[in-house]
């Protein structure tokens, strides 16, 4: 999953990035609202982390603005304000959570795990198809009662498969989910890492396996 981190304070900032991206997420971060509005018009996000205190524009209007292009992307604001009008203000507008300054950063990993939830394909942390599971929060792929010995990009472009289960995934949208923005990699880094997820899954037997549509992109069935 892409996450979307705006926070002024730097050092905050980077200590989120890294606890995130922990969890095999690819994590953007945005020092003010300027720099998200330029990565919101090149990237679709699975989730924002959102300041409210801004040094060029107040969060509570990026929230709205957000909105207004009917942009659906779940919000988790972070707010250092103690006014229980901004945090409602913050919610009516649009936004799905919010976090006081200061935080624990195991609760707001729990927070966006939240958020990243989606009802028809999750059982609490799980996300399934047949006997194939993969434990969001542990990060642990199993086919049955077997766990299955994965890394992180291989997780990663699992759980972007399976949230998409049945769905055709184009190579550049799992590219822009799994990978954050300035990481270099080779052209076919997506195509082996795809294939030795296939090959694990196949040597597990697993009922569900991954296809290539050649020149499109790869499905979950």
């Amino acid at each position: 999953m892409r996450i979307l981190i705006t926070e002024d304070n730097q050092q905050l900032a980077q200590f989120i990035q890294q606890a995130i991206a922990q969890d095999g997420h690819a994590v953007d971060v945005a020092n003010d609202a300027s720099q998200l509005w330029a990565l919101l018009s090149c990237w679709q996000y699975d989730a924002i982390i959102l300041d409210l205190g801004l040094p060029d524009q107040d969060g509570l209007e990026v929230i709205q603005g957000i909105r207004q292009g009917h942009n659906p992307v779940p919000i988790l604001i972070l707010t250092a304000r103690g006014s229980v009008d901004d945090r409602i203000k913050g919610l009516d507008l649009g936004a799905d959570d919010y976090l006081n300054k200061p935080f624990s950063i195991d609760e707001l990993k729990a927070r966006l795990r939240a958020l990243l939830r989606r009802p028809n394909s999750y059982t609490g942390n799980l996300l399934a198809q047949g006997n194939l599971a993969l434990d969001t929060k542990a990060r642990r792929v199993m086919v049955g009662s077997s766990n299955l010995s994965m890394g992180k990009t291989e997780v990663a472009i699992l759980e972007y498969l399976l949230r998409n289960a049945g769905l055709t995934v184009g190579k550049d949208a799992l590219y822009d989910a799994i990978y954050a923005l300035g990481f270099e990699v080779t052209d076919n880094a997506i195509q082996v890492a795809v294939h030795r997820i296939r090959k694990k899954l196949e040597a597990a037997c697993a009922d569900s396996t991954i296809k290539t549509l050649r020149g499109i992109g790869y499905i979950l069935t």
